[in-house]
C-alpha cells in the first residue's frame, strides 16, 4: 500500500513536471493544446494547471483563438516565481548574478579579491554579495532554488570541489560545501569553460545547434564541449583539457611539467613571451617603450596592435597558428558544428582569427573543416555566468525521475 501511495505522488509530480516543461517551452499555450502535445486528458491538466497556479509557477496571461465556442485561457511561465544565482570566480574578480527561470538576468554586481585571500573569507563576501542583491531585488529566500559556480580549474562536480586551480592557487577547497553552509541553498560547482559553453548552448543563435565546443584564450586556454546539447565532462571531469594538447613536441615548458602544450602557445604567456623576444631583438621600438615604462601586458599588446604596430599584429598571427593547430584537431575529434572562441583573450581575435580558420581548415579533414563555423563570442561575462545559474536552473525543470 506504502508502495502504491509513493508511486502515485512519483506518477503526480512527473506529470506536474511534464505539464510546467510544456509550459515552459511552448507557452503561451492553452490547456487543450497542454492536453495534446502531453497526452494527458483534459481534466488531469486542469488539476495540474490548478496546482501549478497555486505555486505562482505559471500565469494567466489572455485568451487564444476560438475554434468556435469559448476562446481557451493562455498559460505562460511565471519566470519571476523562482530564481537563481551565477557566481564567476575569475583571476582577482568575481561577478555575482541574480537569474530569472527564462534565465534572464535580473542584475549583477562585481568585486575584486587578493590572490592570498583565504577561500573562506572570499565565500564570505560572495555570500554577501549575493544577499544584497535579494534584499535589492525583493526576492525571499524560498524562491531561491540555488547557486551555480563557474571557476577555473579541475573540478569534482559531484562533490563540489575545486581539486586544482593553478590560476587561483586552490587545491581541494570545497566550494560548494562552503557556500552551502552560509546560505542553506543547494549548490552546484562547475569548470569555468564548461558553464561558458553550457550559457553559449542556450544563445537564441545556438537553438538548433546539437554539437559545439567553445574554447577559451587569455591568461590559459580551455575548450567546453557540447555533444548532443549536453556537456560533456568526461569519465572524471577532465574533458576539455584544450590547454594541455601538444602541438610542439620540443616546445616551451608548460605549467604542468611538459613541453608544446597550447597554454604555452595561445595564452597570454605566449603573447608576453614573445614580446620579450621581440623586444630584445630590437625590432619594435614602440613595444621597447612600454617595456621601459613598466607597462608591458596583454592590455598593452592589444593596444600596440590596434595602432597598428606590425610585430604585435605578427604575435597575433602566431598565436592564431598555434590555437588553429588545436582547433583542427577538435574538428578531426569531434566533428561539431560550431567553434565559439572567447575568454579574455578573444578581444583581440579580430587579429588572429582569420588565421585560426585558415590553419584549421589546411589541417582538418576536408569534409569536416568546411562544415564548421568558427566564431568569436562578443566578449561579455553573460555567458559564463548564465551557463553557472542554468546549472541549477536546469534541474529544477527536470522529471522526477531524471534528476
Amino acid at each position: 500500500m506504502a508502495m502504491a501511495k509513493a508511486d502515485r505522488k512519483l506518477m503526480r509530480e512527473i506529470n506536474n513536471m511534464h505539464v510546467l516543461q510544456r509550459v515552459r517551452v511552448s507557452g503561451p499555450i492553452s490547456r487543450p493544446e497542454l492536453s495534446e502535445q502531453t497526452g494527458l486528458g483534459l481534466s488531469t491538466i486542469s488539476n495540474i494547471v490548478t496546482e501549478l497556479l497555486a505555486e505562482q509557477l505559471v500565469r494567466e496571461v489572455g485568451e487564444g483563438d476560438s475554434s468556435g465556442g469559448r476562446r481557451p485561457g493562455l498559460l505562460d511561465i511565471n519566470e519571476t516565481a523562482r530564481c537563481a544565482f551565477g557566481v564567476k570566480i575569475g583571476p582577482k574578480r568575481v561577478w555575482i548574478s541574480l537569474f530569472d527561470l527564462r534565465m534572464r538576468q535580473i542584475d549583477t554586481e562585481q568585486f575584486t579579491f587578493l590572490s592570498e585571500e583565504p577561500p573562506g573569507i572570499l565565500f564570505t563576501r560572495v555570500f554577501a554579495g549575493m544577499e544584497r542583491l535579494r534584499e535589492k531585488h525583493r526576492v525571499s529566500g524560498q524562491s531561491v532554488l540555488g547557486i551555480g559556480v563557474s571557476v577555473s580549474g579541475l573540478i569534482d562536480s559531484e562533490k563540489g570541489v575545486c581539486l586544482y586551480s593553478p590560476i587561483l592557487d586552490w587545491e581541494n577547497v570545497p566550494i560548494g560545501e562552503l557556500l552551502s553552509q552560509l546560505s542553506g541553498l543547494d549548490v552546484a560547482v562547475e569548470n569555468d569553460v564548461n558553464t561558458f559553453a553550457y550559457g553559449t548552448l542556450l544563445h537564441e543563435a545556438n537553438a538548433s545547434v546539437k554539437d559545439m565546443i567553445c574554447i577559451t584564450t587569455g591568461p590559459g586556454v580551455g575548450a567546453g564541449i557540447i555533444l548532443d546539447r549536453r556537456l560533456y565532462r568526461g569519465s572524471h571531469g577532465g574533458a576539455g583539457e584544450f590547454g594541455h594538447m601538444t602541438i610542439e613536441q620540443n616546445g616551451p615548458r608548460c605549467s604542468c611539467g611538459r613541453r608544446g602544450c597550447l597554454d604555452v602557445l595561445a595564452s597570454d604567456q605566449f603573447l608576453l613571451a614573445r614580446a620579450e623576444d621581440i623586444i630584445e631583438s630590437g625590432q619594435s621600438p614602440r613595444l621597447q617603450a612600454i617595456k621601459a615604462d613598466g607597462k608591458l601586458s596583454p592590455a598593452a599588446l592589444f593596444r600596440a596592435a590596434e595602432s597598428g604596430d606590425k610585430a604585435a599584429r605578427n604575435i597575433y598571427l602566431e598565436l592564431g597558428r598555434n590555437l588553429g593547430c588545436g582547433v583542427a584537431n577538435l574538428i578531426n575529434l569531434f566533428d561539431p558544428e560550431k567553434i565559439v572562441i572567447g575568454g579574455e583573450g578573444a578581444v583581440a581575435a579580430k587579429f588572429f582569427v582569420d588565421t585560426v580558420r585558415d590553419v584549421a581548415t589546411k589541417y582538418a579533414f576536408p569534409h569536416l573543416a568546411d562544415q564548421v563555423e568558427i566564431v568569436v563570442d562578443d566578449g561579455s561575462e553573460d555567458a559564463w555566468l548564465q551557463g553557472a545559474a542554468a546549472l541549477i536552473i536546469e534541474e529544477f525543470f527536470k522529471l522526477p525521475l531524471s534528476s
